[in-house]
């Protein structure tokens, strides 16, 4: 990864922000950290809904050597012991996290944290997650389990856990190498039609987008590429798409559950341009409530 690109996009998300805790908080969310802020306080945690691990790899992050430190085998799957309640063993950081531990203004500290890339050899797919990706799992609108920051490249990151928290199954997303474009993977067709519902009927209307995401059915995915090349062009909006999503969370979330309630056999067996005209059709109705 390009030194100079991280130092600037570094200063593009923390522009006009001096205070430690402000830096913190928007380096460490664009890392894909789910955090919580008391602007009152100055007090920073983990928002509840993150993963179990992930206040143990932020404390790693403490150090800018962390990859020597930290090497968990990589996990491209969904456990179902990360939905379980372990507030009694959880992290500390989840209530308070020590922020002036980490060293938000060291540029080569930060070159570290955001030089993460995911050897994809050591993903094994846990089949479990299949039926993720199953029409009656989408209708059921099931809270998914939390996705581990430690998993996902960090360029990537933020936008993956924040399309996770609206109920959307993804899985092996990409921040882009060597040219190629960023991409999300989704878990099967229901997931990606209805992310796609949600992009272009919702978020393509509230923010001016520059990149072009295109949506590729033959493998369920959605392919984000700066038409310029512009790597730091790609990635600020890949943080600003992450951050609107996060932001509506909980009104898409009540969206998915009105929608899915009214689905029935008939949409199991719809062709792909059908289903995705009967989701904006649906989210057209629903999201008037809402404005």
């Amino acid at each position: 990864m390009n030194t100079s690109l991280i130092e600037k996009f570094i200063e593009k998300i923390t522009h006009g922000k001096k205070e430690h805790v402000e830096r913190f908080y928007e380096i460490f969310s664009a890392r894909g950290f789910l955090l919580e802020w008391d602007r009152n306080s100055g007090n920073a945690r983990l928002a509840h809904d993150s993963h179990r691990d992930d206040g143990e790899f932020l404390e790693a992050l403490q150090h800018i050597d962390y990859k020597r430190i930290y090497h968990k085998p990589h996990w491209d799957a969904i456990d179902e012991r990360d939905s379980e309640d372990c507030s009694q063993n959880r992290h500390r950081y989840f209530d308070h996290i020590d922020i002036h531990s980490f060293d938000v203004k060291n540029i080569h500290y930060l070159t570290e944290l955001f030089t993460h890339e995911i050897p994809v050899d050591l993903f094994r797919l846990n089949w479990e997650r299949d039926r993720y990706g199953k029409f009656d799992e989408f209708k059921a609108c099931n809270q998914l389990p939390p996705i581990r920051a430690y998993d996902l490249e960090p360029f990537i990151a933020r936008l993956v856990k924040s399309i996770s928290s609206l109920g959307i199954s993804t899985w092996s997303s990409c921040e882009g190498h060597w040219g190629e474009p960023a991409y999300i993977v989704f878990d099967g067709r229901y997931h990606r039609l209805w992310f796609q519902t949600i992009f272009q009927n919702f978020i393509q209307k509230k923010l001016n987008l520059s990149c072009n995401w295109d949506w590729l059915g033959w493998d369920e995915r959605c392919s984000i590429r700066n038409p310029n090349g512009e790597i730091l062009t790609l990635y600020l909006e890949i943080q600003d798409v992450a951050r609107f999503i996060y932001d509506h969370r909980n009104i898409l979330r009540t969206i998915k559950k009105q929608i899915c309630s009214h689905l029935t056999a008939k949409h199991k067996n719809m062709k792909q341009k059908e289903l995705l005209n009967t989701f904006r059709g649906y989210f057209e109705e629903s999201i008037t409530n809402y404005q």
